[in-house]
């Protein structure tokens, strides 16, 4: 078997991304399992198990092993770690990868710790945690050292991890449970008052990519007809759902996010405030390729926003840059080295 590069991974709520050392991003699926109870095994990781989503049967139960950014289920996360990294590092006994992995800041100490154990035992010979935000940072710009401050918020599946980052340090942060899968469930819950039609997650989902924006980018009238169940007479039923109602159900989540950031710029010292003013605000993660979003934040803020490209894999692929300088992530991060055995 050819010898696998030092890997960076994020695990987060929604996805698992790997990055490969020479290679790039080598792994993205959903963070999901089916375990069927009926034999106790789980039958299905990954895309296999959100295909299953609101249609497993009674026996079979979905299991997403990370929710807001802390560790809820620890034997299927590990049997996911198992399924994604496993996968690429096998059986071997010598020359196992190094890692860097992502961790949130509500994750405690005995998490971080099934974590690392959890990557010793898929096949890390070592695994070192970095902030989430820093590694956001880092697969968006490759910079550890900058003394200048910027601000990172991680729009993930659950949370939005917001940080101002300067010189390599978190110096401000907050973590707020609004993120991407806010904006979808505002979405059915919207559909379900104004329209009596009970839809899905993944069909939430797809009208949020097609014709989804918080900020107005014309066609308006910009519309995706949507099949679900009529509440009043239990049969299906098919509608046309118009842009303006998909921008008026994000509305209120919207307000949250901003919120948040504003939180996060109001508790700063004068000095980063002007930093971030003249640097902007960086959007990463999943949640970050909502339509309209930096636009939003621009003219509500006064602050340039821009989001990172490919900003769903920013976190994976900073930890694969980390990962390839340990030596000078180790000066940063001081005492929350952490080593598997």
């Amino acid at each position: 078997m050819a010898a696998v590069g030092d890997l960076g991974i994020d695990v987060g709520s929604s996805n698992i991304l790997i990055h490969e050392r020479g290679k790039g991003i080598v792994r993205n699926v959903p963070a999901l399992l089916a375990f069927d109870h009926s034999i106790q095994k789980v039958l299905f990781y990954g895309e296999k198990a959100a295909q299953l989503v609101g249609r497993e049967p009674s026996h079979i139960q979905i299991f997403r092993p990370l929710q807001n950014g802390v560790i809820h289920d620890y034997k299927m996360l590990t049997s996911m770690l198992h399924y994604t990294v496993h996968e690429l590092v096998g059986r071997r006994v010598v020359n196992r990868p190094r890692a860097v992995m992502a961790v949130s800041a509500v994750a405690n100490e005995l998490e971080k710790r099934q974590l690392i154990i959890g990557m010793f035992d898929a096949g890390a010979r070592r695994t070192q945690l970095i902030d989430r935000p820093l590694a956001a940072a880092l697969g968006a710009m490759h910079v550890l050292k900058d003394p200048y401050g910027r601000l990172v918020a991680d729009i993930g599946g659950a949370t939005t991890d917001i940080a101002v980052i300067a010189g390599g340090q978190i110096t401000s942060r907050t973590i707020i449970p609004v993120a991407g899968d806010t904006f979808t469930d505002a979405i059915i819950r919207y559909i379900r008052l104004k329209h009596n039609l009970l839809i899905g997650f993944r069909t939430a989902e797809d009208i949020k990519r097609a014709i989804g924006t918080v900020y107005p980018l014309g066609d308006a009238e910009l519309s995706l007809p949507v099949a679900g169940r009529n509440l009043i007479s239990g049969l299906p039923k098919q509608i046309d759902i118009y842009r303006d109602e998909v921008a008026e159900a994000m509305e209120e989540a919207l307000r949250q996010l901003l919120e948040g950031l504003h939180g996060v710029i109001e508790r700063i010292p004068p000095e980063l405030a002007n930093d971030v003013f003249e640097n902007g605000i960086l959007l990463t993660g999943g949640g970050a390729m909502l339509k309209g979003l930096q636009e939003a934040i621009t003219e509500e803020m006064q602050i340039r926003c821009t989001t990172a490209d490919q900003p769903q894999e920013c976190v994976a692929r900073g930890c694969g840059y980390a990962v390839e300088h340990l030596a000078e992530l180790a000066e940063l991060t001081g005492e929350n080295r952490r080593k598997g055995t």
